[in-house]
């Protein structure tokens, strides 16, 4: 398997020293304060050390890790069992391990943090999941470094944007010469699954299309297809979709939506994961009898 497929490499630099932030990785409640809604670890001591077990819950997503390595400041490793509630409100559980690196530049005033995710297989959906997980790395940096530089937490804007209701990523060679796209040099997002009751449903999408436009904007990534949708935030406009089926290319309007049960933005404080994944399957179950 090509190296990069199996995983990802993100870094920001922080105008802070890595002691400062050092805290929001290695203690339960550093982690709430820039990305988890619930933060839980076995340790007796303020920070993580190795062998402390560590849950968070983001959303629909939990993750059970437990710390393999912990070098004060300069790097803390997790092997990680994730748990994730998709949209028709199946379970999908993988591992991965996710490794904080913390570099100083100059004289110390300056941080390069860097993450490394790595464990993705060859799978359909760990790939899925790999694009996710680099999008939402970058993200997740971003909104750390505007948590530590400037105070500001921007976790609903940042994640928060409308979604369309699909299981996509960066179409593969074998998928563009398929659909006769290679020769012509399109590129496009191959969607593997479109969620019942989801916009894409709605406007007549489904699985094994690959979309080339989204909103007027070339969509040939992944990371594109999200900055696509993520530039309808706090709009009610329609989208215009261009996908191509069967070496056919095709146009429609969906209504994108900002309906937790395809943004994930869930408060696991309010309502347990199991309640979210019994009222999606009925929701699902209904829409299939339809």
């Amino acid at each position: 398997m090509n190296a990069d497929r199996g995983r990802t490499v993100n870094s920001v630099y922080i105008d802070a020293s890595a002691d400062a932030i050092w805290w929001y990785v290695a203690t339960a409640e550093g982690w709430k304060h820039f990305l988890s809604d619930i933060a839980t670890f076995s340790g007796a001591q303020p920070e993580i050390a190795q062998g402390d077990e560590l849950t968070l819950v983001i959303g629909e997503l939990t993750n059970r890790a437990v710390c393999a390595e912990c070098v004060k400041p300069e790097l803390i490793r997790f092997d990680e069992r994730y748990t994730s509630i998709l949209p028709d409100g199946s379970l999908w559980e993988y591992n991965l391990r996710t490794s904080f690196a913390f570099e100083p530049i100059g004289c110390g005033t300056c941080t390069r943090v860097t993450v490394t995710v790595e464990g993705y297989t060859e799978d359909e959906t760990m790939q899925w999941v790999r694009e996710c997980g680099e999008t939402g790395w970058r993200q997740s940096l971003f909104h750390l470094k505007n948590t530590i530089e400037l105070g500001l937490d921007l976790r609903n804007s940042i994640f928060n944007y409308p979604r369309l209701g699909v299981m996509n990523y960066t179409a593969t060679a074998a998928q563009l010469e398929e659909q006769g796209l290679a020769g012509a040099g399109i590129r496009g997002n191959f969607i593997a699954t479109v969620y019942p009751n989801s916009p894409a449903s709605r406007a007549g999408l489904h699985g094994g299309v690959i979309v080339t436009s989204l909103g007027g904007m070339p969509v040939p990534t992944y990371h594109d297809f999200v900055k696509a949708l993520s530039r309808f935030y706090g709009t009610n406009a329609p989208a215009d979709i261009v996908f191509y089926e069967r070496g056919e290319r095709h146009a429609v309007t969906a209504d994108l939506t900002y309906d937790d049960q395809f943004t994930g933005m869930i408060d696991p404080n309010e309502v347990s994961l199991d309640e979210i994944s019994v009222k999606r399957r009925k929701l699902s179950a209904v829409k299939e009898q339809e």
